[in-house]
């Protein structure tokens, strides 16, 4: 099920030596006090790792790396946690080992592994009525139980084993699976399995299958990819636990007891049958004799088996050093070297040395190795291997078990050491050459930080504009020549003292609030009146810029003033004519509108009376048709005039927005009518409700219709299209007429704009309609966008209005179901 490696007394003082030779290796140096190895722990593993009844880490792999851990003197602490999750934590990187993981080829590229400490073989584990799996291939039908992320998942999944895997978090649910009927097999290992089984209370239910020989588990420690170092040290510290008896001592406590026994009683009913019928034929002196030599032979077979182990214990501490060891024979033959030196330079059992590494026909000129023979005493000198890597030798003296004289080699790798030795003088001049260059460097920095302070005070003492630095005390530390010039104090006098001295009292208070806030960070921006101590209020633009440090603290802020008090009282006068030319304008719109009421009263009477001369009809209907429109264009300009002034309020109601077109269509259909357009209105199936002033958003619709119809040669085409979306509702107008020029769409809502200035303009027009639009939309939380390709290409019209949430109400009869809704007119 297992099997491990120990060695005898004559081992351990020969493996102890070595572990003192290599305790000289740069690697294999004592830990420095500080963070302690965090070393994963699988839970529910026994008897190699689990947790006691207090979740503290157990079992035999535990206690092993413990112990390895203190021979090196490295401190760690364990984390127990599931398999799976300390599996991916390591090579993650936040666990720096783990103490029991089985070397398989798939898991070479991810972790460091060192030398296995233990092996062991699986069985597959089936209940007693169901015939036992002797193979791998015997499973391939089954329906199998597997540790999830286990050995044994890996093994099978690399074999082709899928769909009839069931994996499982803890062997001994995957035994309460297998016992309850379910599935076919656990593949575990036997050892833990028969414990698991036993511990379970299943052993009537379950039994093990025979051993497994199609693969095997090398067990060992792991650690993070790449830590090759500690990888070392850990390889180094097994080979001293074994040396010294504890790994004996941990393997009889906690996996010696469950080795099945294996006493031949056959055997010994055999002998005792062939003694009882040596004693009726030889006597009981033959007897007395067979024993002895029966003793003898026990006493030399245990001795043998004793030499064995402890050559073979020495071999693997000797395959597991991170330095070559070599036994070489008086006629330059190497006679053993370990797995280190043959996996850099080959196999070298049995070849001379100057063959084997430098392919010379006879041994080399210059070679301390030998010397060791000549004075029989050790000898240490350096070497560079042919594959350009440094070593430490040492040679030490040496006899065979015939007594013929040998040298035992041990090489120490340094070439790490003389890289960073290297790496180190270069790194040395290099930081001189730099330290020079920054010395340069900082030399040109203060030449140009002088410069650049002269350039800054020419600037500043230059600059129209008042510009000061004012520390976190609110305390003047600089200020240019207009700030002199315009205060009447030198820079001497204004430095160091308080805004408040300087400005007075009642500046101090207007400009206070600004200051903080420039203390604290932000950039501020304003324009006010500010009254300062001469009695003058003056307008200022003043920017605060906050100064930071390299810590981004404030240390105070940058102070950039305009004197803009010209500039104000100019836009005051502008606001001024404003006014007055709104005032006008609704005056000039009252006198028009007055002798419009009589002349339209007349065109009706006329029309009362009748008359059949055609020339009088037409001049009737003439004068009609110009008093309506010149009406219109009055009425334009009269709420123009409100708007501009606040006198129009609006009485806003929730509205059906089909009742707004409705009422615009109503309005504009005579001239629609009249030019012979085709009109389609557009509608969505759901109500949509916006709140407003029923008029005033008829009269934006009707405005747009109106345009479309006037703007549009006749027989064209004008569509109306209402599109709700999320939180708001569009309406489109869009014509098929003469177009707008794409570099007139900006001002095209400007009040007075006029796309076509001409005098002889067809359709007349004082540039209001559109103006007005834009400002009731406004005044409704909307807006209005115009867009055309250009002339002759049509243009679309498109408000957008804040629209109401649904609730059920009462259909449009423009629109009574809702849907699409066409309205055509035209020749």
């Amino acid at each position: 099920m297992f099997s491990r490696i120990w060695l005898g007394p004559w081992g351990v003082r020969v493996a102890l030596v070595l572990a003192l030779i290599v305790s000289g290796l740069p690697g294999s140096a004592r830990a420095e006090p500080g963070r302690p190895l965090i070393v994963g722990a699988e839970i529910d593993f026994p008897p190699y790792v689990d947790v006691d009844a207090q979740g503290q880490p157990t079992g035999f792999a535990v206690e092993l790396f413990a112990a390895v851990a203190a021979a090196m003197d490295i401190p760690i602490t364990f984390h127990p946690d599931r398999w799976d999750i300390v599996w991916q934590d390591l090579k993650a990187g936040k666990l720096d080992a783990l103490p029991l993981v089985a070397r398989m080829d798939e898991r070479e590229g991810q972790v460091e592994f060192t030398q296995p400490h233990t092996i062991g073989y699986d069985s597959f584990f089936v209940r007693k009525e169901h015939p036992p799996i002797n193979s791998i291939g015997q499973a391939r039908a089954l329906s199998i139980i597997v540790l999830r992320s286990d050995a044994a998942h890996h093994a099978l999944v690399g074999r082709g084993f899928t769909h009839q895997l069931v994996i499982v978090d803890s062997l001994a649910d995957g035994f309460r699976l297998l016992a309850s009927g379910q599935h076919d097999a656990v593949l575990a290992p036997r050892l833990q399995g028969n414990m698991l089984v036993e511990m379970a209370g299943l052993s009537e239910v379950i039994e093990a299958g025979p051993l497994l020989k199609d693969y095997r588990r090398e067990f060992c420690f792991a650690v993070r990819k790449g830590d090759t170092e500690l990888r070392d040290r850990l390889d180094q510290g097994l080979a001293i636990v074994k040396a010294s008896g504890e790994y004996d001592r941990l393997y009889r406590k906690w996996l010696g007891i469950y080795e099945t026994p294996t006493f031949p009683v056959k055997y010994a009913v055999w002998g005792a049958g062939a003694i009882a019928v040596l004693l009726a034929l030889l006597g009981l002196w033959t007897w007395q004799l067979r024993r002895q030599v029966a003793r003898r032979t026990a006493e030399l077979a245990q001795a043998v088996a004793a030499v064995q182990a402890e050559r073979q214990r020495l071999h693997d501490v000797l395959q597991g050093l991170p330095v070559y060891v070599m036994l070489l024979s008086q006629d330059y033959q190497v006679v053993f070297a370990n797995r280190f030196f043959e996996e850099r330079y080959g196999k070298a059992h049995s070849r001379r040395c100057y063959q084997y590494l430098f392919n010379r026909s006879e041994p080399c000129e210059v070679c301390e190795t030998f010397k060791v023979l000549k004075t029989d005493a050790a000898v240490d000198w350096d070497w560079t291997g042919p594959d350009g890597r440094d070593y430490k030798i040492h040679d030490y003296p040496f006899a065979d078990s015939d007594g013929s004289p040998m040298i035992m080699e041990v090489g120490i790798d340094v070439t790490e050491m003389n890289r960073a030795k290297q790496a180190l003088r270069e790194a040395n001049a290099s930081l001189e050459r730099r330290v020079t260059e920054r010395t340069a460097e900082l030399e040109a920095a203060r030449w140009e930080a002088e410069e650049a302070r002269d350039l800054l005070r020419v600037t500043m003492d230059n600059a129209p504009a008042l510009m000061s630095y004012i520390d976190t005390d609110c305390r003047y530390r600089r200020v240019n020549k207009a700030y002199e010039q315009w205060f009447g104090h030198s820079s001497e006098q204004v430095y160091g003292r308080h805004i408040r001295g300087v400005l007075g009292e009642a500046a101090w208070l207007t400009l206070a609030p600004y200051v903080e806030r420039a203390l604290a960070g932000e950039r501020v921006a304003f324009e006010i009146p500010v009254p300062y101590a001469e009695g003058d209020t003056r307008w200022i633009h003043a920017t605060y810029s906050p100064d930071r440090d390299a810590e981004g603290w404030v240390r105070g802020f940058v102070a950039h003033v305009l004197d803009i008090t010209e500039r104000k009282h100019a836009e005051e006068e502008l606001r001024k004519a404003d006014r007055r030319k709104d005032e006008f304008l609704a005056m000039l719109a009252h006198e028009l509108r007055n002798p419009l009421a009589p002349i339209s009263n007349a065109v009706q009477i006329m029309r009362r009376l009748g008359t059949l001369d055609p020339k009088l009809q037409w001049t009737r209907d003439v004068i009609d048709r110009q008093v309506e429109h010149l009406t219109r264009l009055v009425d334009d300009l009269l709420d123009v005039s409100r708007i501009s002034r606040g006198k129009i309020e609006l009485k806003n109601e929730p509205l059906s927005l089909a009742d707004i077109v409705q009422r615009a269509v109503e309005t504009s259909r005579p001239l629609i009518d009249a030019r012979r357009h085709q009109f389609t209105a557009h509608f969505p199936p759901e109500p949509v409700r916006v709140e407003g002033d029923l008029v005033r958003l008829a009269q934006v619709v009707s405005n747009l219709l109106n345009n479309a119809a006037k703007y549009t040669d006749e027989g064209g085409q004008i569509e109306l299209t209402v599109e709700p979306s999320d939180g708001d509702v569009v309406i489109r107008v869009r014509d098929s007429g003469r177009g707008i020029d794409p570099t007139a769409l900006s001002d095209l809502f400007d009040l007075f704009y006029q796309v076509d200035r001409t005098i002889d303009r067809a359709e007349g027009g004082l540039g209001i309609g559109l103006s007005l639009v834009k400002r009731l939309v406004a005044m409704h939380g909307g807006e209005v966008r115009a867009f055309s390709e250009g002339r002759g290409r049509g243009s679309e019209f498109v408000i957008r209005l804040p629209r109401l949430p649904d609730h059920p109400t009462v259909h449009s009869p423009f629109c009574p179901n809702r849907s699409r809704q066409t309205a055509d007119s035209g020749s």
